[in-house]
């Protein structure tokens, strides 16, 4: 805990009222309570796409197009906007 830096925020009256409610109910510091939803903020946000189990990367080279230039001008085949070259 010796890591630890003080810093404050400010939160609204609702957020604080259901903050006290979970930090009784899970036994808990405010504090302590806020750390670990940042942690689990965090950690949620860093987790990495496992690319060999992603449908659209399985397809890549297996769909045959009539056009070569799609990568370039998606947006026109998507939306109907103007080409780019």
């Amino acid at each position: 805990m010796s890591n630890l830096h003080r810093t404050q925020i400010y939160i609204d009256r609702e957020q604080m009222h259901q903050l006290k409610i979970e930090a009784e109910r899970e036994n808990l510091a405010i504090s302590e309570l806020i750390r670990r939803a940042i942690q689990y903020l965090l950690e949620t946000k860093s987790r990495s796409v496992n690319w060999n189990s992603d449908p659209l990367t399985k397809a890549i080279g297996k769909v045959k197009l009539s056009e070569n230039d799609i990568s370039v001008d998606h947006d026109h085949y998507l939306y109907g906007t103007s080409k780019r070259r």
